[in-house]
């Protein structure tokens, strides 16, 4: 079951051809609430997180996230999970141990290209849905512009000082998996073998570099 939560997570942002003109749709403070998000993706140039994850089951795991922008991304799983996902500047590549399965995809077609490109405009590669707000709160939600209907992602944003807190992924039927992210560090300087996967990194049973109870 996690391993699919995982995979829809991965697919959820398979998002296609650029958008037509949604910008100019937006009111004036829908515009700044962007291009805001944006400017946080942007500056951030290494990132560190704890994550939890909730399915729409109820089920809980953990792990840890490190970016170092651009193209480099590692999602890694407390155990029991043996699930991780790393960017190594090339692919990205979903590894999922427990059937001993690897995947590679295209920087292109994969979900994290909001995070990992060099510069990031979400009105350009995705289509920006709706923007909402709670108290200190920013949520930008992203369709697939060929198909409304397939699932979303909402990106959410505390405002002061700005920070991405988190994702909630919501698949055709409305079942939503909700990912919340805490313990950020910035600006760190992250050892290039969070971000590899070789023959090696394949055949090590304590692949993991985070810190779990």
């Amino acid at each position: 079951m996690t391993s699919l939560i995982v995979f829809v997570l991965f697919c959820a942002l398979t998002l296609n051809s650029p958008s037509r003109a949604y910008a100019l749709e937006w009111s004036e403070i829908d515009q700044a609430d962007i291009r805001s998000a944006e400017n946080f993706l942007n500056e951030l140039d290494t990132y560190q997180a704890q994550f939890i994850q909730v399915s729409p089951d109820g089920h809980y795991s953990e792990g840890w996230i490190w970016v170092q922008r651009p193209r480099h991304l590692r999602v890694e799983y407390a155990p029991p999970n043996n699930l991780l996902l790393v960017a190594d500047g090339t692919y990205l590549i979903f590894i999922d141990r427990d059937i001993d399965q690897i995947s590679k995809y295209s920087y292109e077609s994969g979900p994290f290209r909001f995070l990992l490109r060099e510069d990031v405009d979400l009105t350009k590669d995705m289509i920006v849905n709706a923007v909402s707000r709670e108290p200190d709160l920013l949520h930008i939600t992203l369709v697939d512009e060929d198909d409304f209907k397939a699932g979303a992602v909402t990106l959410s944003f505390t405002e002061n000082p700005m920070q991405l807190t988190g994702w909630t992924i919501t698949d055709p039927d409305g079942h939503q998996t909700k990912v919340s992210l805490h313990n950020h560090s910035h600006g760190l300087d992250l050892h290039k073998k969070l971000f590899r996967f070789t023959t090696f990194d394949e055949l090590r049973k304590d692949y993991r570099y985070g810190v779990y109870d």
